[in-house]
């Protein structure tokens, strides 16, 4: 399980507009539980007790041990940053790790959580998503709820050049600065996408036939979900490795396959023969591979073509045209990418049991 780390505004009656803090802390809490998260905080009241409160409740409801997932990093009031007493979350003993003074806190934060979300916050707050960036880890300040996680937010843009945030882009990195409104925004995702070990979403295209229009969708689709959450060979098969295991590896991985159609994905070999009726065609290969570990298939049908018929496919490729395909060209492009964001978020979002069992 991978932790994150929540903190930030800390005592609500000096801090403006607390509650869209509280509001945030909240979703952010249940957020984390939904998508199988584990919540480090530590035990101020404000955003670091909602968080937990939330958390705790939401995996309650979800039928999970919220004890598994949850750590609390306990500092004396006196070391909290500002010398004012206040109950936090009352956590069990399992779950609490007492330590000395925040340098200490740090460093175990650090260790515990892969990365860490800022919610409003106050002086120091800017020292903690340093030392997460120095680490190699992410960290996501929610700029709309105002105190110092704004100023962090707009810190890391003025320095992006010099210390990005690991695993994000700055376009992706921008969309923090989107108001919620009913879920957390594009924070899961984006949570996602810098920790995920292997890719939920596989793209087969063929080169010689939608090579542009298959990058295209490739950068759409890590501007959505991050690029650790979608395998396409350019981009995922590093120099010197085996691309055949690499490619078999993600399949075997993902949990939705894009297959990309275009006029020429029907094209013959030297000899006149159709590329799909060859064991060694990579396509078939993935297209197989896919319809082997019941993955969900998406076919996109690009440049005016159409699922090929019955008869033009190899018997072990047949069953790809019961699937329900989607038109995707230059004039209806945004319309459908929001379709194929669609079907993955019903997919990647699915208990990942399901997938395993359908494997079985």
């Amino acid at each position: 399980m991978e932790f994150i780390l929540v903190t930030g505004t800390t005592f609500p009656l000096i801090f403006p507009g607390y509650a869209a803090v509280r509001r945030a802390a909240d979703m952010t809490g249940r957020a984390l539980a939904r998508a199988g998260f584990g919540l480090v905080t530590g035990n101020p009241p404000g955003v670091d007790s909602i968080a937990a409160e939330a958390f705790w409740a939401e995996c309650q409801r979800l039928g999970r041990h919220a004890p598994d997932g949850y750590r609390q990093l306990w500092l004396p009031h006196w070391q909290r940053g500002l010398w004012l007493p206040g109950a936090g979350f009352a956590a069990p003993e399992s779950c609490v790790t007492a330590l000395r003074n925040t340098r200490e806190w740090i460093e175990h934060a650090i260790t515990l959580a892969g990365a860490g979300v800022m919610i409003g916050g106050r002086r120091g707050a800017l020292a903690i998503a340093e030392r997460f960036i120095d680490a190699g880890k992410p960290v996501l300040p929610v700029p709309f709820a105002g105190g110092e996680a704004r100023k962090v937010f707009e810190a890391i843009l003025r320095d992006w050049d010099l210390a990005p945030v690991p695993g994000l882009s700055q376009r992706q990195f921008l969309r923090l600065a989107i108001p919620w409104v009913g879920h957390t925004g594009a924070l899961t995702k984006l949570l996602l996408g810098t920790l995920v070990e292997t890719a939920d979403v596989f793209v087969s295209y063929r080169r010689s036939d939608t090579d542009l229009t298959a990058g295209r969708l490739h950068g759409d689709l890590v501007d959505e979900y991050g690029r650790g959450r979608v395998f396409m060979d350019r981009h995922g098969i590093v120099p010197s490795a085996d691309w055949l295991a690499t490619i078999d590896a993600a399949v075997s991985a993902c949990r939705l396959g894009i297959v990309i159609i275009g006029p020429g994905w029907l094209a013959a070999d030297a000899s006149g023969q159709p590329r799909l009726s060859s064991p060694a065609d990579i396509v078939r290969r993935e297209v197989c591979g896919l319809l082997a570990k019941n993955r969900r298939l998406l076919p996109v049908l690009v440049g005016g073509a159409q699922l090929p018929p019955l008869e033009s496919l190899p018997e072990a490729l047949r069953v790809l045209t019961k699937y329900q395909a989607i038109a995707l060209d230059n004039s209806n492009w945004e319309a459908g990418l929001q379709q194929i964001v669609a079907v993955i978020d019903a997919e990647i979002s699915a208990p990942a049991k399901a997938v395993d069992s359908a494997v079985g």
